[in-house]
């Protein structure tokens, strides 16, 4: 029911290769044990140089983090500045692949897998170390994060039933906030498409959103304008699992919230909430969704009345009433203005902000007002800072101030046609030349198919900008100018099918088939990668030579004619694809289509005349490239 992966406790082979860290986990304490680790040293919290290896060898507890995915290793990376080891558990080894990516065993000295015992789990945590706190680290994290900290009686929220359900199910989430008096959507649980049908008839507006009762990031939400996209929608969820890896067994379809969409990031304190952070989105409506234009940060308001303070009024009241006492939580609230003015929550994670908003919120307001730091010292410290922030703000302070404004520009193609010329071609360095310039990624390339952005996934990439406001609004007009001009995207309108169908156009069927659409998951991917870059080497996979090349050590001189050898080993990867590897004096060489272990070239030819061996072997399931 549960395994535990170090050098202590030995499971299965199966369950080792599961987890996905017992090799690292073992070799980095042996490392440690021998004296070979690097002395890491970190700056403290309130300005004291700290030995994280020595810290961490003579903490006597531990602290336990569900789920680190995603933004979790800003968590990971707070906590190890503080010198505290660290244990994973692993709710579920059937995690999205978006979150998948970013899961890095190398910072913890245990990993715990968690398979659906609560008893077991328990037992298996005991075993190790003394637990100082559990926190999740992402959303798949809440629901068990809560149960063990019951189990081990340490800071955490209201266990009992419907509220403790009430913070991952967002079906009950809005029917008990409904119960208690507030406002919620109006929505219905549905296991067909048939119900789903009988219920928008029964609203009689459109659009109508469509999601999964457990979910994130907003990449499993559908917004439908009509009963047969509604029905197709349905039938999809049914049919799939969400983030999380559970079965849709039935799917929410709720009302379709119109206004301003805010984001509300807290942290509580024994029932006391204190706003972290606050981001706004701004959007375009579309026949077929919404193309986002950006979102970002929103400086706090402390005139009565404003938007924000009637904001965390309500956001407050949601907390209480879902019996959120301790940790993070993260709230997306619409806004509707005007003779009639309206705010509803969309939904709440009991889990900090995800993917670079904390990393971005850190680098605007500074370390100390990011939901990371707060959680650490809430957990380790007591939340002695936290209680001194709480204290400020009773007396009249701003929950928080901004340093400088982040914005992420989604970006947005203006007319459709095949891209001749990639974005990083045609305006990468002129990007990188913006005042604002923070970081970028593009989802297409040169070939692709791109149509007008009508929504998210017809986005072809995004921009962050950081800086004050007047440059960071600039350098979004700059942005927005170039894309209407056609210098960003250089595209050719004339579509054929096939060359020996000569002057037969696409039809416009043909053209959305073709069309380069941004799958939620890879977009969350993405995002995730660029989100990597922010991490200190104290939790990043880039600073590992076991799990990546980037800091490896360079090859010897004596590599080639005088025959010796140096060895390789790339494994454990679930979709390799156009692996490439060169430099070093010892030529290009470049991997495709690993699954049938075909594609393997060898471009550039090897030094000195004597050619390398490759070899495809499969470990434990995994394909690896030796």
């Amino acid at each position: 029911a549960a395994s535990v992966v170090d050098d202590e406790i030995r499971p299965s082979p199966q369950r080792r290769h599961d987890a996905g860290c017992g090799a690292l986990s073992a070799r980095r304490r042996r490392a440690r044990r021998a004296g070979r680790m690097e002395r890491l040293t970190s700056r403290g919290p309130y300005g004291t140089d700290w030995d994280v290896n020595g810290l961490e060898a003579t903490r006597e507890e531990a602290v336990a983090i569900v789920d680190p995915y995603t933004s979790g290793r800003f968590l990971v990376d707070e906590l190890r500045k503080r010198g505290w080891p660290l244990i994973a558990v692993r709710s579920s080894l059937t995690i999205d692949h978006a979150l998948l990516q970013t899961w890095n065993p190398v910072p913890f000295v245990h990993v715990v897998v968690h398979h659906g015992s609560l008893e077991e789990t328990v037992k298996a945590l005991r075993a190790l170390k003394p637990l100082r706190a559990v926190i999740a680290g992402s959303e798949p994290g809440v629901e068990l994060c809560d149960a063990l900290a019951e189990a081990f009686s340490l800071r955490g929220n209201y266990p009992e039933v419907p509220r403790a359900r009430c913070r991952w199910d967002k079906y009950d989430m809005h029917e008990h906030l409904r119960e208690c008096g507030l406002r919620a959507c109006r929505q219905k649980l549905c296991s067909s498409d048939t119900e789903a049908g009988t219920f928008a008839q029964e609203l009689g507006t459109w659009p109508i959103v469509v999601k999964p009762r457990h979910s994130h990031g907003g990449a499993a939400v559908q917004l439908c304008e009509n009963q047969d996209a509604l029905q197709q929608a349905v039938r999809s969820f049914l049919l799939s699992k969400d983030n999380s890896g559970r079965v849709c067994g039935d799917v929410v379809v709720q009302e379709f919230l119109e206004g301003t969409e805010y984001i509300v990031d807290c942290v509580s304190r024994d029932g006391e909430h204190l706003i972290s952070a606050m981001w706004v989105y701004s959007k375009t409506r579309t026949d077929s969704g919404f193309a986002y234009d950006t979102s970002r940060t929103l400086q706090y308001d402390t005139a009565e009345g404003s938007v924000q303070q009637r904001l965390q009024a309500y956001v407050f009241e949601c907390l209480t009433n879902l019996g959120l006492r301790n940790g993070p939580s993260h709230s997306e609230v619409v806004v509707h203005e005007g003779d009639d003015p309206d705010m509803c929550l969309v939904k709440l994670g009991a889990r900090m902000h995800g993917s670079m908003g904390p990393a971005l919120w850190s680098l605007c307001a500074g370390r100390e007002q990011s939901q990371p730091f707060l959680l650490a010292d809430l957990y380790t410290e007591d939340g002695q800072h936290l209680a001194r922030r709480l204290e400020e703000v009773r007396n009249g302070a701003p929950p928080y101030r901004l340093a400088k404004v982040a914005m992420q520009v989604d970006l947005q193609c203006p007319s459709k046609g095949v891209l001749t010329k990639s974005i990083e071609s045609s305006s990468g360095e002129w990007l990188r030349s913006l005042p604002a310039f923070s970081s970028m990624r593009f989802f297409v390339e040169e070939g692709d198919v791109l149509l007008p952005s009508k929504d998210l996934s017809h986005s072809p990439g995004f921009v962050v900008l950081i800086g004050s406001d007047e440059c960071v609004e600039r350098d979004r007009d700059a942005i927005r100018q170039r894309e209407q001009s056609g210098e960003m995207y250089v595209l050719d309108e004339a579509f054929r099918f096939h060359d020996d169908m000569p002057g037969r156009r696409l039809t416009e069927v043909e053209v959305s088939r073709l069309s380069s659409k941004v799958n939620p998951s890879a977009r969350l991917w993405e995002l995730e990668a660029e989100a990597a870059k922010l991490i200190s080497p104290l939790a990043s996979q880039a600073a590992s030579p076991i799990l990546s090349p980037q800091q490896a050590p360079a090859l010897p001189p004596c590599f080639g004619p005088d025959g010796t050898d140096v060895e390789f080993t790339l494994d454990g990867v679930d979709e390799l694809d156009d692996f490439a590897l060169d430099g070093g004096g010892f030529g290009e060489f470049s991997l495709d289509d690993p699954v049938e272990g075909e594609g393997l070239a060898l471009l550039n030819g090897g030094n000195g005349g004597s050619d390398p061996i490759f070899g495809i072997s499969p470990i434990l399931g995994a394909r690896g490239l030796t």
